[in-house]
Formats: C-alpha cells, sequence, structure tokens
C-alpha cells in the first residue's frame, strides 16, 4: 500500500476509535489525568514516523527539515502546556464554573487555537524556504489532519459544560 493510502486508512482508524470511545463519556465525571494522557498519547511519537513516510524527503530536504521540525514541535510543546492548563482547569471546575470562568476558559481555549493555527503558519513558511512549497503544505496539511484527530478524541471525551 503507498504511504497516502496508509495514512488515509490511519487516519479513518483513529477516527472511528476515538468516536467509539468518546460517546459514552459524555455521561461520565472528567478526570485530570485521562485528558492529560490525551493531550500527550502515542499520536505525539507516531507523528515523526508517518511525516518521514508522507513527506518522503531526500537526504538535502531531510537534513533541511528534521532541524526545522524539532523547533516547531518545542513551541507546539509549549501551546501544548497551555492547553493541558486548560483542561485540567476545566476538569477541576467542572460543575462549578461561574458563567463568567467559562466566558475566561472559552476565551483562553480560542487564544490556544488561534496560537498553534499562527505557528503552523510560521513553520509552514520556514519549510517552504527551506525545502519546497509541496513539502511545507504536505507536512501542514498532516499537522493538521493529525491535530484534528487529537481534537477530536479529547472533544470526544470532555462532557459538556455545566
Amino acid at each position: 500500500m503507498n504511504p497516502q493510502k496508509r495514512f488515509r486508512a490511519g487516519v479513518v482508524l483513529c477516527v472511528i476509535a476515538a468516536a467509539a470511545l468518546g460517546i459514552p463519556a459524555l455521561a461520565q465525571e472528567p478526570t485530570v489525568d485521562k485528558y492529560v494522557e490525551l493531550l500527550r498519547s502515542d499520536l505525539r511519537t507516531d507523528k515523526v514516523a508517518i511525516l518521514t513516510e508522507t513527506l518522503a524527503l531526500d537526504d538535502a530536504q531531510g537534513a533541511a527539515f528534521w532541524p526545522i521540525y524539532r523547533e516547531y514541535e518545542n513551541e507546539l510543546s509549549a501551546i501544548g502546556d497551555r492547553r493541558v492548563s486548560l483542561v485540567k482547569r476545566f476538569v477541576t471546575g467542572y460543575g462549578k464554573m461561574s458563567s463568567e470562568e467559562i466566558g475566561s476558559f472559552a476565551r483562553d481555549w480560542f487564544a490556544v487555537q488561534q496560537d498553534k493555527l499562527k505557528l503552523r503558519e510560521k513553520y509552514f513558511k520556514r519549510v517552504a524556504k527551506a525545502t519546497s512549497n509541496v513539502t511545507a503544505a504536505r507536512f501542514i496539511q498532516v499537522e493538521n489532519v493529525l491535530g484534528m484527530l487529537l481534537d477530536l478524541q479529547i472533544n470526544a471525551e470532555m462532557p459538556l459544560i455545566k
């Protein structure tokens, strides 16, 4: 199976698994550890393998791309830490948050999402300059799909705000 078909098949399986696991969770009380585990899941480890396969970089492109990717992951990790903090805030305040606290939570959540988008745009430009527009676009496409999978899994597990 070619890399694109394997990638698509993996995405479909992850979506199905995330949806199947998340549906019953809406009725459950949240736990901090569960969400932190989701945020720091094996998906992060698998990203390098997925990127290696889907980008199919030659030696020169790889030499240019991977140092940039490591910087990207470091910055993304800082945004992820903010996200973990938000999830902890949500879980510890679940069912007890005031309207103002919920509004603050929502604004902080939007800020994390905006910062993640800005980061992707910044690194699209860097990767494009170091490799090509095609490689940069493919990198961002894979990052976007993997990010959506993680978002789907987390959002499926989080109960609705009370």
